[in-house]
């Protein structure tokens, strides 16, 4: 920035307020050349008139003079606004750039919020008929000299330039070296939303947040520079040109597929209805258009990791066992109360047998993989269990046994026992009065069912097997 000079700061003015007079002027001249070639001397001198008038307007010292006058007071600044909250609000804005000792707090890595921009770009609202001094105030400032060291051009605003209270801007604003002083300090205060006497709207939200002994009246205000950032962000990624493409391309056989992005859930509020310049330049430039997150509680699913006691002696032990798999057994204890026995009623209690067997296996996958190799050191599982449990303990050194004894398999019949012994238990538990008809045969043929399952892990060389 040491670069800009006074000469690159007035060249900027100069090209905002000609850009000013152009499109003003650009309807009356071309009634001008009409009038000219109508050869009618009295509109040329009428329109003649209202150009000169826009050349008075937009001098230099004619147009900060107002600016600072008028302008001034019917704008104010802010990276979070009170008319975005109400349109018809009147409270103030304020700036707020969080200082780096904020933004590497850890607490704040954890969300994204205004804090995580790294330039947020200042709104301004209040009379639409004042936003010309906002868009002078964004006016680019590029130094004409590539810097030698990284042969890059500097670009700034006239606002930063104010704000930092940058040398050059020394008479820049108007002739008389006083005014232009007395301009640069307005500008100043408008451009770090100084607020002498902080003041809310009644059409402005209020949350009284206790205290110990007392309440704190808290006055949220929209997050503008925020808002603005995510609407840009996501026009980006919709709207890019190679974006566009992809999605047109899609059902062409003839073009090359590429994967296009798409945003899903994704709500709009408009803001400002009819007339969103009233609310701020930024609603204007979006056109109201303000894209919603969705904002829904989370969706809590039951994790497949069991829990148990380092003194429990088996998972299937465990209470959590039967709460996780409780649907499965629950449609288990259904089709046995229907007191039918045909070949849809045994189908259909195989295909829930299985569902069952499936869970328990990916329970188990889970605990193989999710822990350690080694954690079964610490904990009173019967031995067959700890080998079906944690299979990767044979790879550590020292237990050249337990990797023996995994590989040569017997634990797999004490699982699929005592998966047995579980199933049947739950079955007399949940049927006290036909207990009795859960005999040997009944326990054999859930103890099968498991050795099936087993046997089809390890072909697949899942789970315990891979």
């Amino acid at each position: 920035m040491k670069s800009i000079t006074h000469t690159h700061i007035k060249e900027a003015i100069n090209r905002f307020l000609t850009s000013q007079y152009d499109n003003k002027a650009s309807p009356e001249e071309k009634k001008l050349e009409k009038a000219i070639q109508d050869n009618n001397t009295q509109a040329i001198e009428q329109i003649n008139a209202k150009l000169q008038q826009l050349k008075d307007k937009y001098k230099r010292d004619t147009w900060m003079e107002y600016a600072s006058s008028w302008m001034s007071n019917q704008l104010s600044f802010g990276t979070h606004i009170s008319k975005g909250v109400h349109a018809s609000s009147k409270g103030d804005n304020i700036i707020y750039t969080p200082s780096p000792t904020t933004n590497n707090q850890s607490s704040k890595k954890d969300f994204a919020g205004h804090h995580s921009l790294p330039e947020p770009i200042i709104d301004a609202s209040g009379n639409a008929a004042a936003l010309p001094l906002a868009a002078f105030l964004q006016t680019t400032v590029s130094s004409d000299t590539s810097n030698k060291s990284t042969n890059t051009t500097i670009h700034t605003t006239i606002g930063e330039l104010i704000k930092n209270q940058h040398p050059s801007l020394k008479d820049v604003f108007h002739s008389d070296s006083a005014t232009s002083q007395q301009i640069h300090d307005i500008f100043y205060k408008l451009v770090i939303a100084h607020i002498d006497t902080p003041s809310t709207d009644e059409q402005n939200k209020q949350i009284l947040f206790p205290t110990e002994d007392d309440y704190i009246c808290l006055v949220p205000l929209y997050p503008t520079s925020l808002t603005h950032h995510l609407y840009t962000t996501i026009q980006d990624i919709k709207f890019s040109d190679d974006n566009m493409l992809a999605k047109k391309n899609r059902n062409k056989a003839t073009e090359i597929q590429q994967p296009y992005t798409t945003i899903h859930d994704l709500a709009v509020l408009n803001i400002g209805g009819s007339n969103p310049q009233g609310v701020s330049q930024l609603m204007s430039k979006k056109r109201g258009k303000t894209y919603l997150l969705p904002s829904l509680p989370p969706n809590f699913t039951q994790s497949p990791q069991l829990t148990f006691s380092k003194n429990a002696n088996s998972i299937f032990n465990a209470k959590s066992m039967a709460y996780q798999t409780r649907r499965t057994l629950d449609a288990l204890y259904n089709i046995i109360k229907t007191n039918y026995n045909n070949v849809s009623i045994r189908d259909a209690r195989k295909s829930i047998l299985d569902d069952l067997l499936l869970q328990i296996l990916q329970i188990a996958s889970s605990i193989q993989h999710n822990r350690p190799a080694g954690w079964s050191t610490q904990y009173n599982l019967d031995y067959a269990e700890k080998l079906w449990l944690d299979p990767n303990r044979k790879h550590l050194e020292g237990e050249d046994t337990f990797k023996e004894d995994f590989e040569k398999g017997h634990w797999q019949q004490e699982i699929e026992q005592r998966f047995a012994r579980w199933l049947q238990a739950l079955l007399k538990n949940e049927f006290p009065k036909i207990k009795d008809d859960f005999a040997d045969p009944e326990q054999s043929n859930w103890q099968q069912e498991m050795q099936t399952a087993l046997k089809e892990s390890q072909r697949l060389g899942q789970g315990a097997f891979q």
